[in-house]
């Protein structure tokens, strides 16, 4: 397969939401935290949207959220906790994916979440960010110990989710990245996996039909996916060539 750069923007929302599906396979009415520089476009709110939640990213670039929000990444921007909320509330009761970037200073927005009882379920930390300085607020202490619970992308060492790395080799499935010529063929390529994907598998299949709905980087250049052998042996026999 072709080489592609482990900082390719797919395969870090691939592994983020694999991370979450780790966690729970259907992410409906759930809310996911992401905070701090980087947050809007890190693939966390993707990578929500596709397991089937709802994502308050929070951070004080207003060019940086606006941008994630013009690329695809974020269905909404405001200014005020007030506005997310009422945008984030009717979406978790009734299951609906939505991601809400707020443009506020962190550690105020986190200070005000903790006063008014928000509780999210997951603060989610892509990698890239700055995870130290977001683990490190009194903010971020007080809604763990209030249940919310933390997953973290990167370990000591800089090294990308272990613990997924794992969980597929016990599947004995591989990240594939296969790469097409254009738009068209894609989305034929996205017809052929989900023909070999089997029906059961909602986590793989979800992946496939949403990442090009909530990833705009995702509708061109190819797929990455998890597969088997078996499964990339079939592939080829339906027509993909690598």
């Amino acid at each position: 397969m072709q080489s592609v750069n482990t900082n390719d923007h797919q395969l870090e929302t691939m592994r983020l939401y694999g991370e979450l599906v780790e966690v729970c396979e259907d992410w409906g009415g759930r809310l996911v935290l992401c905070c701090g520089e980087g947050c809007a476009a890190s693939g966390v709110p993707a990578a929500v949207s596709i397991a089937g939640g709802a994502t308050l990213a929070v951070n004080g670039d207003a060019g940086a959220v606006k941008a994630a929000m013009r690329r695809g990444e974020l269905d909404f921007v405001v200014n005020t906790l007030d506005e997310a909320l009422r945008a984030l509330k009717n979406e978790v009761r009734v299951r609906r994916p939505l991601s809400v970037g707020l443009i506020a200073e962190d550690s105020r927005a986190l200070k005000e979440m903790v006063e008014r009882g928000v509780q999210p379920d997951l603060l989610l930390i892509g990698a890239n960010q700055p995870e130290l300085a977001i683990l490190q607020n009194e903010s971020i202490h007080a809604l763990e110990a209030a249940g919310m619970a933390s997953r973290r992308m990167v370990d000591a060492d800089g090294e990308w989710l272990v613990r997924h790395r794992t969980m597929l080799s016990r599947k004995r499935r591989e990240e594939v990245y296969l790469p097409v010529a254009n738009a068209a063929e894609l989305r034929a390529l996205d017809g052929r996996l989900l023909a070999i994907l089997p029906a059961g598998d909602l986590v793989r299949r979800r992946w496939v039909q949403r990442v090009p709905q909530y990833l705009r980087d995702a509708r061109s250049g190819g797929r990455w996916v998890w597969l088997g052998e078996e499964e990339l042996k079939r592939l080829r026999e339906a027509g993909f060539q690598d």
